[in-house]
């Protein structure tokens, strides 16, 4: 092994250690904000886990009322 070789060899090693370090640091922020946002989700008074489960119940709820509507509307609306 050569000098140059060695060189690239130790460019490549040092490269790694800032790619990890960078993503250590986003993998931090991202934990910090994934706790506020939990955080704020129980603020507001729900379970951060049951959430895919409220999202589906108010979508059905959404389209329940949707239904409604267009059943109290008339089919035609008179020009005036």
């Amino acid at each position: 092994m050569n000098e140059k070789q060695l060189q690239e060899l130790k460019d490549k090693i040092e490269k790694g250690k800032m790619t990890k370090y960078k993503a250590e640091t986003r993998l931090e922020e991202l934990e910090k904000q994934e706790k506020t946002l939990k955080e704020e989700i129980v603020s507001l008074g729900y379970d951060p886990e049951q959430l895919d489960q409220i999202i589906s119940k108010l979508e059905l709820e959404k389209q329940d009322l949707i239904s409604k509507i267009n059943e109290m509307l008339p089919d035609t609306i008179p020009n005036i």
